[in-house]
């Protein structure tokens, strides 16, 4: 009799849990629509030419971004994201645009990427690197994973390289010698929420 019990509860689970499935959506965990706030820390990996001439790599920096990203039913879809960066007060870089993703889940946690291009712009204003600011275009790549606390609020964390691509400044700067931007390689974390 307990056997057949066990049996019983066991199909009973199954067929739930089945049912539950078929009806499960892809991407934040059954929801369709995250926003996410990170702050991010890590380096400009592009050179940096003080007055005097020497070239400098991987200054350190922090900043944060905002994202909402919506997805559909096969987990592809698309984000509006502003991002921006510094380096103390000498280098500041951002970027505004859409962005390319998909996202996935098992269980409570959430794993993904995108791909963005829009508007971007940096700004160097410190007596070491002179003084430039230029509008151009910004483009990145970001893979994520994320952590589901509830079904509204999660946790993330992620690895993302921004570009910022510019014209050549017209006066006699350093920068006439040298490729016009930054390239930058930061660590993500922060909260996220789900509807």
């Amino acid at each position: 009799m307990k056997i057949k019990s066990l049996l019983a509860t066991a199909l009973m689970l199954a067929s739930v849990s089945m049912a539950n499935a078929q009806g499960y959506v892809p991407g934040f965990g059954g929801k369709l629509n995250s926003v996410k706030a990170d702050f991010n820390c890590g380096w400009f990996i592009s050179e940096f030419v003080d007055r005097n001439g020497d070239s400098h790599r991987g200054l350190f920096g922090d900043g944060m971004s905002l994202m909402y990203e919506h997805v559909f039913n096969k987990g592809y879809g698309f984000g509006i994201n502003g991002i921006f960066e510094k380096k103390t007060e000498e280098v500041y870089t951002g970027m505004i645009g859409p962005s390319f993703v998909y996202f996935g889940s098992s269980d409570k946690w959430i794993y993904g990427y995108s791909i963005g291009l829009g508007y971007g712009r940096f700004d160097v204003d410190s007596e070491r690197f002179g003084h430039e600011d230029r509008n151009g275009v910004g483009y990145f790549v970001q893979a994520n994973i994320e952590r589901r606390l509830t079904q509204w609020l999660g946790i993330g964390a992620g690895v993302r390289v921004l570009n910022i691509t510019a014209p050549k400044s017209e006066d006699n700067s350093y920068y006439k010698t040298h490729s016009h931007g930054t390239s930058s390689l930061r660590f993500t974390i922060g909260p996220r929420f789900y509807f």
